[in-house]
């Protein structure tokens, strides 16, 4: 199916409100190539056909199509495995210390005491390998009055077909085999008799899985401790980016971490946070409380 220049123009602006996701001239091939398969399944005879029935809301569920087509769900167990040694030995000791200073205040709050978001969360792998390490963490540390069931993570993503998947917490063995070593393997993966692998329920039950789309106000999400945000904003503008940045920082505790990718950076997006640097890693907290309490890190 042949993709003229307004034809792109109208599908770009329409993903762009949809989810902002800005796509460059570059991109026509994207959506061609994700875009075409789908609006031929419903016998439309070109792109402006299918646009107009998108706009008009004339086909059930086109918005999640569109979503469950165009994102980039490019994602991996322990991606960037440095950030994973770097969060284990140096932030989830002073969450410990949260947890604890949060048990001992009068009135305890039911509930994980500690709570992180995977922001984009994809199929899983992000939160869920959050979940190993602070079931590995507490395994080897042994924290007192500190358990696994003290944090609570929660997986978000605008996909609604890579959120099922994510809820399922069943990979291949292609996905097992990029990025997970096999004592973490045996230890968290049980083999299905379909010969697919599914993460143990100690691990899983500690994953919510929400949809989030992330241009919208996500308030009542609720505060954070720690927001990973990593490999997401890439696929936006600026103005869109500063504005994400800034509702996180509402969302996000006064001693709480921000982690983006190992490539990108908040700034010049936006001031409101400032850099730590630690495990030879780059975290951000809000400014003013980067240096906060620097002997727990």
């Amino acid at each position: 199916m042949e993709l003229s220049q307004n034809e792109f123009d109208l599908l770009r602006k329409y993903i762009y409100e949809l989810c902002g996701i800005a796509l460059n001239d570059d991109k026509q091939y994207l959506i061609r190539h994700r875009l075409g398969p789908v609006a031929k399944s419903r016998d439309y005879r070109s792109f402006f056909e299918y646009y107009n029935a998108l706009r008009n809301n004339r086909i059930p569920d086109g918005r999640d199509e569109v979503l469950n087509a165009i994102t980039t769900n490019e994602t991996a167990f322990f991606r960037d495995k440095h950030l994973f040694d770097a969060f284990m030995k140096h932030v989830l000791p002073y969450l410990a210390d949260a947890v604890r200073a949060r048990k001992a205040r009068p009135a305890v709050r039911k509930g994980p005491k500690v709570r992180i978001w995977s922001a984009g969360a994809s199929t899983g792998q992000e939160p869920y390998s959050v979940a190993m390490m602070i079931h590995e963490y507490v395994a080897s540390e042994r924290p007192h009055g500190v358990s696994a069931n003290d944090f609570g993570i929660l997986a978000t993503d605008v996909s609604s077909q890579v959120l099922a998947k994510g809820v399922i917490g069943e990979y291949s063995d292609m996905e097992i085999s990029r990025g997970l070593g096999n004592n973490l393997k045996t230890k968290y993966f049980l083999e299905s008799d379909k010969g697919t692998w599914l993460i143990v329920p100690p691990v899983r039950q500690m994953v919510e899985f929400r949809y989030a789309n992330l241009i919208e106000p996500f308030d009542m999400l609720g505060g954070f401790d720690v927001v990973f945000c990593r490999n997401v904003l890439c696929y936006f503008d600026n103005h869109t980016k500063k504005t994400i940045f800034d509702r996180m920082f509402r969302n996000l505790s006064n001693d709480g971490f921000l982690i983006v990718g190992a490539t990108e950076s908040v700034y010049p997006i936006t001031d409101k946070y400032a850099p730590l640097r630690i495990g030879g890693i780059q975290l951000y907290r809000k400014a003013g409380l980067a240096n906060i309490f620097p002997d727990k890190l």
